[in-house]
């Protein structure tokens, strides 16, 4: 356009200049009248050029997707989002090359800020675009494009298509993929990503549809979080299958379930009025979907009521009921069963799963149920009952085999849904997010503490579930079989998984309480504690907060504390920091029950320390100790202190810095001089807690 506008001017420009006086151009009266007439008329397209709303000058940017909702059998909804409004446009059909067939614009849904169907916090100026097809064919694959009118922003190539689901009820075998608490936007998310790709190509065996169990977007929740770390890292696989969603607590900081609102809401279409199959919900917090022979159920464990008078359990029921379908399979964020990075015999919502909605779900048959929540890999035996707090095997292990066709053999169930006939529950938390344990549960049969994420097949009678790690490596399989009538009884005395045991490395002093420690102390951060830690180079600003990932930043690496060297007194050995450098950077997470911030009342951190040391609670310095000025590559005198034990701090003042669930403690350990003969940082902190008790009705704690 400036190129084309210079070029006019310069037009206008050689005109105003002629001379029309010069004798040897010899033109006539008529010549000059058309001359002035072109002038005009040039000026007047220049001015048209500059006012009117020229297209390319406003193109809309494609920013998010095309991406799959809500398929069944008949149907799909595609989704897709633009910076600046567009005229949106879907085509589809049977070849990449022959998109023939248009959705009408009546059927597209445009969404934006201010409007009747308004987005909760997308970037100013972006408009949401979701088209509903009809009409299709059950199971049969269609390619699709969007268009800004007639200008292609994603498709016409043979990487954008759909398959419609099968008929329901059909026995066709299927794959789906699930995974948990992924959204980091890290290496550990992409690996994990790739390790079920890698797998599902050496099997040459694609995934059918994607599971996701809460916690996609860390740490908020918020709209450019679910871009950054959902959608712009699964988007070759949302453009060709539907995800399938439970909220986890990280989305519910800023989505609630109740309301149906929020940057989750606004990225998922979920079925409302039984579109996909089941019962009508009127909500898109929890759903139900049938796929071939299965029937699928989400539920909301986060931040709707759990109890089996609520509005949930009541819809709960009402679906299981309707279902006639061969499997039964249960989806939801909070773990009825786990001790991994949470304990499900502590917490609340996990309490109310197990004691409140696992009695329903396994009256109504359910023979799998997903969760994540807990950064681990879990899987129990098939098990039936186990509703306790805190959580037992005796009484409620209906086989204790691994279930794996090759070694104990695959778990039996009488063909079709019958009640109480045992389940299999898998938490697939490990999706990125940084992985640890803390015990075994006792229905527990696989723990495996890695990265990765499960692939579910059904074909006829059988369910097989796999874990896949990161380097694409099965670490666990099992399967469950329906078939005839089976008769199964409760085992007496359940072969169970040995205690566990937090590994550590040999030092030489073991660790002891601090001197002065409050009386009724409990370690928020045990003794030992494994944490991230970066030596030899400087942290980055924001290093001490919630947002940042060590595993994605370089020079980050694990280890249990203490850190150091020189008087054998640490586990973490630093061999190369003597004469190197006097900064050790060391930062980890621990969680916080909803509710418990407000039962403290007394924190501290217990140090065996040489020299100095900064402590941070969730991005904010709430102790300095031996450190006069500064902090990290700006630290100032250093004052000399041996390590000879444990010391006690109070963190009293900083306790209105915490927060539920998630919290980040970071500490900076200072060497006074390059020489210096030694240096530890060796940490754990503690807190004093009200005095709780149980409540009747759900097992959970509370206040006195």
């Amino acid at each position: 356009m400036v190129a084309f506008a210079a070029a006019i001017s310069a037009r206008i420009f050689f005109l105003d200049g002629f001379n029309y006086n010069q004798p040897d151009c010899q033109k006539s009266l008529t010549d000059i009248i058309d001359r002035q007439n072109m002038k005009k008329i040039i000026g007047l397209l220049l001015l048209a050029l500059f006012c009117s709303k020229i297209s390319y000058a406003k193109s809309p940017t494609l920013t998010r997707g095309p991406y799959l909702q809500s398929a069944t059998p008949s149907s799909i909804h595609i989704v897709w989002r633009t910076l600046g409004e567009s005229k949106p446009v879907l085509r589809y059909g049977r070849t990449s090359d022959n998109l023939d067939l248009a959705v009408d614009l009546a059927n597209i849904k445009m969404r934006q800020h201010k409007s009747q169907l308004p987005l909760h916090s997308a970037p100013a100026g972006t408009m949401q675009y979701e088209a509903r097809i009809d009409g299709l064919e059950a199971d049969s694959k269609y390619f699709y494009a969007v268009y800004d009118q007639d200008e292609c922003l994603a498709g016409e190539d043979d990487e954008h298509f759909f398959r419609t689901n099968p008929p329901q009820g059909s026995k066709q075998p299927f794959r789906f993929w699930v995974v948990g608490d992924s959204g980091t936007g890290d290496s550990n998310q992409a690996a994990v990503y790739e390790g079920m790709k890698q797998y599902v190509a050496k099997e040459k065996r694609d995934i059918d549809f994607y599971l996701h169990v809460g916690d996609m977007a860390y740490p908020k929740g918020t709209d450019a979080e679910f871009q950054k770390k959902f959608f712009d890292v699964y988007q070759p696989t949302l453009q060709r299958l539907t995800c399938w969603a439970a909220m986890g607590n990280h989305e519910g900081y800023t989505s609630k379930g109740m309301l149906g609102q929020g940057p989750y809401y606004d990225a998922y279409i979920c079925p409302q009025r039984a579109e996909a199959g089941g019962l009508a919900s009127a909500c898109e917090a929890y759903y139900s979907f049938d796929y071939a022979n299965a029937h699928f159920i989400c539920l909301d464990s986060h931040d709707l009521d759990r109890s089996p008078s609520g509005i949930m359990a009541k819809w709960l029921r009402a679906d299981l009921e309707k279902t006639k379908s061969d499997w039964l399979v249960a989806f939801f964020h909070h773990p009825p069963y786990t001790k991994g990075s949470h304990d499900s015999d502590r917490e609340e919502q996990l309490i109310e799963m197990r004691e409140l909605i696992m009695p329903i779900l396994e009256s109504g048959g359910v023979d799998l149920f997903l969760t994540g929540h807990s950064h681990i890999y879990e899987r129990s035996m098939l098990i039936d009952g186990a509703y306790q707090t805190p959580t037992t095997a005796s009484g409620v292990v209906v086989d204790d085999g691994d279930g794996d066709p090759s070694g104990d053999g695959a778990y039996r169930k009488s063909a079709g849904l019958h009640p109480n006939q045992g389940v299999v529950q898998v938490v697939t938390g490990n999706g990125g997010a940084k992985v640890s344990r803390r015990g075994t549960s006792p229905v527990m049969k696989r723990v495996v503490v890695e990265h990765g994420s499960v692939i579910v097949d059904v074909s006829g009678d059988t369910l097989t579930g796999i874990m896949v790690n990161r380097e694409s490596v099965r670490r666990d399989l099992f399967s469950i079989v329906k078939r005839g009538t089976v008769s199964n009884q409760i085992v007496a005395s359940p072969k169970q998984l040995p205690p566990y045991k937090l590994p550590v490395k040999k030092a030489t002093a073991e660790p002891k309480d601090a001197i002065g420690i409050p009386t009724g102390a409990v370690e928020l951060i045990e003794k030992r504690h494994e944490w991230d830690y970066l030596v030899g180079q400087h942290a980055p600003e924001n290093w001490t907060t919630l947002e940042f990932i060590p595993e994605k930043a370089e020079g980050w690496k694990q280890g249990a504390v203490g850190i150091g060297y020189g008087d054998d007194d640490d586990v973490t050995l630093l061999p190369k920091m003597k004469g190197k450098y006097t900064v050790v950077y060391a930062r980890t997470e621990f969680d916080l029950l909803p509710g418990e911030k407000n039962r403290i009342r007394d924190l501290g951190i217990a140090a065996n320390y040489d020299d100095g040391f900064i402590v941070y609670l969730n991005g904010t310095e709430v102790l300095r100790v031996g450190v006069a000025e500064g902090r990290g590559e700006n630290a100032k005198k250093v004052i000399s202190h041996e390590a000879k034990g444990f010391e006690y701090f109070s963190l009293k003042e900083a306790i209105p810095l915490l927060q539920d669930d998630d919290n980040i403690v970071a500490i900076e350990g200072h060497n006074n001089t390059k020489g210096s003969s030694d240096f530890s940082l060796d940490p754990y902190l503690v807190a004093v807690a009200e005095p709780e008790t149980k409540n009747k009705k759900s097992g959970a704690k509370e206040k006195e």
